[in-house]
Formats: C-alpha cells, sequence, structure tokens
C-alpha cells in the first residue's frame, strides 16, 4: 500500500502521507496539556486536515460539542475555560487516529 496519495480539490493537486500524518498525531496526542494549548493553532489545522480526509460528517465536528468547535475555543483565552480540556483530547485520539483505517478523499 502507498504511504502518498494525490488528491485534487479544484484545480490544485495535494499530497496526502499517511506516515507523515500518522507522526503528527503521535506528536500531539504524546504532549502535555501546556504544550497541547501553546500549538493550539498547528493541532486545529491538523484537525481540519484530518476531518478532512477521513470525511467526517461536518455535524458531527463542527456542533457545540464537536471536535473542531471545541479546538477553537482553546485557540483564545476568555473561551479556554469553558471547555473540558481532557474530554477534548480523548476525542482528538478518538477521532482521529489514522493509523490502521482506509482514507478514502471525499468526492469534490
Amino acid at each position: 500500500m502507498k504511504s502518498e496519495i494525490k488528491y485534487k480539490v479544484g484545480n490544485k493537486t495535494f499530497l496526502y502521507n499517511k506516515g507523515r500524518a500518522h507522526e503528527s498525531y503521535l506528536k500531539y496526542c504524546e504532549m502535555s496539556d501546556k504544550e497541547f494549548i501553546e500549538n493550539i493553532l498547528d493541532i486545529l489545522h491538523f484537525a481540519v486536515y484530518i476531518c478532512f480526509i477521513k470525511d467526517l460528517k461536518t455535524k458531527d465536528i463542527l456542533r457545540d460539542d464537536g471536535l473542531i468547535h471545541q479546538l477553537v475555543h482553546l485557540t483564545k483565552s476568555n473561551t479556554r475555560e469553558y471547555v473540558n480540556l481532557k474530554e477534548i483530547r480523548n476525542n482528538f485520539k478518538k477521532n482521529l487516529h489514522i493509523k490502521n483505517q482506509i482514507v478514502t478523499f471525499p468526492k469534490i
């Protein structure tokens, strides 16, 4: 199985590297809570990308308790106190794991 897949969005071609994506996933999962918060924009970008390639349902990831919505709350100090970091990190680990999964790029 190839670890790199080319795909198109509009007239642009992108490259998905499963190994690199998995390494990023592990790096983010192993971070302390403080490191996770300090790297939240990179983590949010990664989460959006993985949600796209896994074709996760928009209503599930964007709703009030959805992963992307909750990660956005972590980007601002004044909304951070209203979310449960442990729950967000568990949701991140569960929903963004890709090592043994086949990804199907959404039809665009």
